[in-house]
């Protein structure tokens, strides 16, 4: 318990004036102490407000990649949350053209835009209030880059095709923001599209366009890349990226009109959902919620805004759907 005692008086002015600001210099640290100092800039990322947060989808705030953004020749990402039920905030960017995915760390303060146009990654940090172009672009080897995700060790990965007939995948070094020297070459697949590993971090599944001009999911041990097996996905088209379930028996992946459910255990489909009535619709990316019993899926339909859908993976159905969320949307993330 803190006692504080009024300061004797005395006749002796110079004596009691020390005393004085002795006694104000003490309220002063024991302020600073308790508020802080109202000088140090805030840098509480944007998940940290004070607003509750659940582990349904309620609680949820994403990042939503926009490959037109407000300039149709820029992208932008749009983020949005549940709660409020409306785009809180949108971050144009100039440097990754036409973004595919954007990936945020785990502090938040820190965050990765990467473009599928010309290959290029975009970086900005939290200025306590919105997100600043942290004036580092990372020039990649990626023609084109379709995917951004990170390794259960925390290292950064961005999947790309560079028209050499063969999926690519480099690691992006955010010690130093440079992407290494050696490429992963996935020779099986011609198009690669998506990347994501099992919860152990021993396996990855890649989603995309085999060398047999099928869409296929492939299994492959980590890091070798050794191929262990593949899922036919015969039927669907325009293949996306991939969500791995929280317990890893299960894999989505997004592709036109469907998201195809994945056994990868037994290599083969065991059911789709169809969030949207229009089987136009195709389906770029997926998040789970904080309990992975949620997932949060981008889809697109020609001439109309992005919607972003809700999906109960416990009853495989639709909850809900929010129009209006991006122009043209890509990548999904959750962040707490």
């Amino acid at each position: 318990m803190l006692i504080i005692r009024k300061p004797q008086i005395s006749l002796n002015f110079p004596r009691a004036m020390a005393a004085l600001f002795l006694w104000l210099a003490m309220l002063s640290l024991m302020a600073i102490a308790l508020f802080g100092c109202g000088d140090e800039p805030d840098t509480s990322a944007p998940q940290r407000q004070i607003i509750e947060r659940t582990a349904g989808w309620e609680g949820a705030l994403l990042y939503i990649s926009d490959q037109n953004g407000p300039n149709p020749a820029l992208g932008s990402v749009r983020i949005y949350d549940n709660i409020s039920g409306f785009v809180e905030k949108t971050v144009d960017q100039t440097v990754a053209g036409a973004p595919a995915d954007m990936f945020v760390t785990p502090d938040g303060g820190t965050m990765y835009v990467a473009g599928s146009d010309n290959g290029r990654v975009d970086k900005f940090r939290w200025d306590g209030n919105n997100w600043i172009r942290g004036g580092v672009t990372i020039d990649t080897p990626a023609r084109s880059i379709t995917a951004m995700a990170p390794a259960p060790d925390g290292s950064l990965y961005i999947t790309a095709n560079n028209g050499d007939s063969a999926g690519a995948i480099y690691r992006l070094n955010t010690d130093i923001d440079l992407v290494d020297d050696q490429q992963l070459t996935v020779s099986q697949i011609a198009e690669l599209q998506g990347i994501a590993w099992s919860p152990d971090g021993k396996t990855v599944y890649m989603s995309g366009i085999g060398q047999d001009r099928l869409p296929r999911l492939f299994a492959a041990s980590w890091p070798s890349l050794e191929i262990t097996g593949s899922t036919d996905l015969t039927g669907a088209s325009r293949i996306s990226q991939s969500v791995v379930s929280m317990d890893g028996s299960l894999i989505y992946v997004m592709a036109e009109g469907h998201i195809y459910i994945v056994n990868p255990a037994a290599s083969m489909v065991t059911g789709m959902l169809t969030p949207a009535e229009d089987l136009r619709t195709g389906y770029s990316d997926g998040a789970l919620s904080a309990d992975g019993g949620y997932l949060f899926a981008t889809g697109n339909l020609a001439g109309e805004q992005a919607s972003l859908y809700i999906l109960d993976l416990r009853l495989n159905s639709l909850v809900k759907s929010v129009g209006h969320v991006a122009d043209k949307a890509r990548g999904v993330q959750r962040a707490e």
